[in-house]
């Protein structure tokens, strides 16, 4: 039986929920600093899922395997999962944590001296399962689709006092806009490019803050909703 089909058909404890995770697509970007020595379609990649402080005693702390698509006419730099799904069981009162909460991924290799990977685009849903006792059946409470991207966060560029201080004052202005209840908000900011995004991130990191750059597809998707957005920043709970 297939990860999938076990996800929606083995039972749940009493007490705990279910959380699907459907890998959509991932785009990636790899860095090889021993290319003469290492060649990264040789590599076994996992997927790694950081959910901050969150203590997820069914998930894979050794990652998820991940392999070069089939079909021919794929990107060369996209991968997908070896298996078809990742799921794990939560207890109910975590769930809202688990839900709210920015999955932050990373990929790793078995060179990481060497093969640094970079996730351009990983489109997602995170599905909610639980027993329904009417039915007598694991039921779908809700589907959200995400997306995330791993910009790369090495401050190899020398910034002035000036240019930090701007970060500092955007940053300041998209955490008051966060939404108390969710912890998060969609927020436009000029970051010139990307340019000014490593620093952002960094200070917001540091501050207890996850910042996002948000793709074309979702800034796409929010501007027919009406709102301009460029960045998700989010408040990291602490459980």
């Amino acid at each position: 039986m297939s990860d999938i089909k076990k996800a929606y058909t083995s039972s749940i404890k009493k007490g705990e929920v279910r959380i699907v995770i459907n890998i959509e697509d991932i785009d990636i970007e790899v860095e090889n600093s021993a290319s003469e020595f290492v060649n990264n379609d040789e590599d076994t990649m996992f997927l790694h899922l950081d959910f901050s402080d969150l203590d997820i005693k069914d998930l894979n702390l050794e990652g998820y395997e991940l392999i070069l698509p089939k079909k021919k006419e794929s990107k060369p730099q996209s991968i997908e999962l070896k298996k078809d799904t990742i799921w794990f069981d939560v207890d109910i009162e975590e769930v809202s944590g688990v839900l709210n909460n920015t999955i932050q991924f990373h990929i790793e290799g078995q060179f990481p001296k060497f093969l640094s990977y970079y996730i351009k685009k990983l489109r997602y849903k995170i599905e909610w399962l639980q027993y329904d006792k009417k039915k007598d059946a694991i039921s779908t409470v809700s589907v959200t689709k995400k997306s995330y991207s791993q910009p790369k966060t090495e401050i190899d560029t020398d910034y002035s006092i000036e240019e930090v201080s701007k970060c500092a004052e955007l940053l300041g202005r998209a955490i008051k806009k966060i939404d108390l209840r969710t912890g998060t908000a969609y927020v436009k900011l000029n970051t010139e490019n990307g340019k000014f995004d490593p620093v952002i991130i960094t200070i917001g990191a540091q501050l207890g803050y996850q910042v996002e750059v948000l793709d074309e597809d979702t800034i796409s998707d929010l501007l027919k909703r009406g709102q301009k957005a460029t960045h998700l920043i989010s408040l990291i709970l602490n459980y």
